[in-house]
């Protein structure tokens, strides 16, 4: 594969940069002469004069400025050093006639005069000329409003969050018991109103230094990413500032999506992809937020926390069991069977706990469903055939190798489905629309 040319952002492939006037030139306007100076090809005096081969300009005659912008130059008509030949068509540059042709013979023999020349084809923008990709004819990277709105995967997410919920709920509520009464009740609301900071911007940000190591953008990352991320945006027809961009310090290629208004890119993937294939990346990532994938899986995990701080207690109280239970067999045996009837009673006052022991499976399901939908929202934006090529040097470098080679229990937990599939969708998008 032939290596790619990255153009500046809103350059056209092939059209070379505009020249620069000198400083207080107007473009297309002649400049001007000072009084008293002597014109182009005049002598100052004590100055010698030219050499016989120089043709000094005659006054009066007018000097040759050099184009307006925009503008292609004005070539004084040229007469053809020879006879045209037949069929032969001499080219035009703008704003000039050409000199009519003698009618020319008919070669064929048909009568029928030739047909003039088509127009030259329109090429559509830079993100769809992706070598090998499919493309989809009419779905460029036109502004459109998309919306934010929680698709099927974020509510199916949602709903399978809420045996984990019930179980949080029960773990506050006993706490709550041990607090006194009007103090219990308050402790219970705060919890229930506590999954709002998911939104808040000041707690976003400390969720994303604190917890996901995230830093800020240095003023270079943000120069090589924001124009980037605000093609993505205004392809969606959203403000660009509705998100904040964030940068993990990791030799990896990828890029997050968090909460209600964060999407992070490692700095690898910064410095290394290419930037239609970086900008389709970033695509993928707005989809993750247009779907409400983000905020439901922060918020489901939020609200998870004290069930699954439960467990963790329940299993570290099971270790010590198993250490009692090897010096003294009559204790640990004692303790254990208070622990299953405890487990037990829990079972049966809440049977949605139950679920719970295939949560984890079904939310690995629905998180990469969501995957398949983010990538149908980028290709919808115009970023299908960049997505698709990074997918197919994904597979080429043997991503779907590792994950045939794992274990069942690994693929079922997997967030991310086979890149395969994903090309398959990519795909199939491109040659139906659904």
């Amino acid at each position: 594969m032939s290596p790619e040319v990255a153009y500046g952002y809103g350059q056209q492939p092939g059209v070379f940069p505009e020249v620069a006037y000198g400083y207080g030139q107007q473009p297309g306007v002649p400049p001007q002469v000072a009084p008293g100076n002597p014109g182009y090809g005049q002598q100052y005096p004590g100055v010698n004069p030219p050499p016989p081969s120089f043709t000094p300009q005659q006054p009066g005659a007018s000097v040759q400025q050099p184009p307006a912008y925009g503008q292609q130059p004005t070539v004084p008509p040229q007469q053809p050093a020879f006879a045209p030949q037949p069929g032969f068509v001499p080219q035009q540059h703008p704003g000039q006639q050409s000199p009519p042709l003698p009618p020319q013979p008919d070669l064929l023999g048909s009568g029928v005069p030739p047909a003039p020349l088509s127009q030259p084809p329109t090429y559509p923008p830079v993100a769809e000329q992706v070598p090998g990709a499919p493309t989809a004819p009419g779905r460029h990277a036109a502004p459109r409003q998309v919306g934010r709105k929680a698709d099927t995967t974020a509510v199916t997410t949602l709903l399978l969050m809420v045996p984990s919920f019930l179980g949080s709920l029960l773990v506050v509520w006993l706490l709550s018991e041990l607090m006194p009464t009007g103090i219990g009740t308050v402790f219970i609301l705060a919890w229930l109103a506590s999954g709002a900071l998911v939104f808040y911007r000041p707690a976003e940000r400390l969720y994303a230094k604190s917890v996901l190591k995230w830093r800020e953008p240095t003023g270079a990352e943000l120069a090589a990413l924001r124009p980037l991320w605000d093609r993505v945006t205004h392809s969606a027809g959203i403000p660009a500032g509705t998100y904040d961009l964030w940068i993990e310090d990791s030799e990896d290629l990828n890029a997050f999506a968090a909460a209600g208004h964060m999407v992070g890119v490692t700095r690898w993937a910064l410095a290394n992809l290419p930037k239609e294939k970086l900008t389709a990346v970033l695509a993928h990532e707005l989809g993750h937020h247009l779907g409400g994938h983000a905020w439901a899986g922060l918020l489901g995990l939020w609200y998870a926390l004290p069930g699954r701080g439960a467990v963790v207690i329940a299993k570290t109280v099971l270790r010590i069991v198993g250490v009692v239970a090897q010096v003294l067999p009559l204790l640990g045996c004692l303790v254990g069977l208070v622990f299953v009837a405890f487990v037990a009673a829990v079972a049966l006052s809440f049977p949605p706990i139950l679920v719970a022991l295939v949560t984890p499976y079904l939310l690995a399901w629905a998180g990469r469903a969501s995957e398949l939908r983010a990538d149908r929202m980028a290709a919808q934006l115009g970023y299908g055939p960049a997505l698709h090529a990074v997918f197919s040097e994904w597979q080429a470098a043997g991503a779907d190798s590792d994950h045939a080679k794992g274990k069942l229990v690994h693929r079922l937990m997997a967030s991310h489905p086979p890149v395969h599939q994903r090309i398959r969708e990519l795909e199939r998008f491109a040659a139906t629309g659904a």
